[in-house]
């Protein structure tokens, strides 16, 4: 187990990363977190049940390190966007311009549709497996990640001025 853990690290260390800065917003600590987040999953190890998969167990373990990080400091999630591609050098001032939109009208979500759509959309985890990482069903999954959609265009399109 412990080397599949290890195995898991070096597979899952980006996507933990990635899931955890989008929440952040913060590079260094969505990095702090991560590390935590491994570390709590080898103390915790013994205690794994096999009830989900060993990704989907470590995206919890890494939600939890985050609320536990927001319950420490109290404050609110900052605003983040995962990354998009980057754009060609005439049209950079604009990407950079949407993404901030982006990152803005996803900061406004409550935190299990934020939560869920980063999970599903940008981290591609199945429907069944978010709901095991924030603690629902597949169709709970399903049905928050489509209200956190249409909660995200709306939110967008208000930003946007439309």
């Amino acid at each position: 187990m412990a080397e599949r853990l290890e195995e898991l690290y070096t597979e899952l260390h980006g996507p933990i990363y990635r899931f955890l800065a989008a929440l952040t917003g913060d590079p260094d600590l969505a990095e702090e977190l991560t590390q935590e987040t491994f570390l709590q999953a080898i103390l915790s190890l013994p205690r794994f049940r096999r009830e989900s998969s060993l990704t989907t167990w470590l995206y919890a373990i890494a939600r939890n390190q985050y609320r536990k990080h927001l319950a420490r400091k109290e404050r609110k999630p900052p605003a983040a966007a995962p990354s998009l591609p980057c754009a060609p050098p005439d049209q950079a001032v604009e990407a950079r311009e949407e993404r901030l939109r982006l990152a803005r009208a996803l900061a406004t979500l409550p935190g299990a549709y934020r939560e869920a759509l980063i999970l599903r959309e940008y981290e591609g985890l199945h429907y069944a497996e978010v709901g095991q990482v924030l603690g629902g069903s597949e169709t709970w999954a399903r049905v928050t990640c489509f209200r956190a959609r249409r909660m995200l265009k709306e939110a967008y399109l208000r930003l946007e001025g439309g």
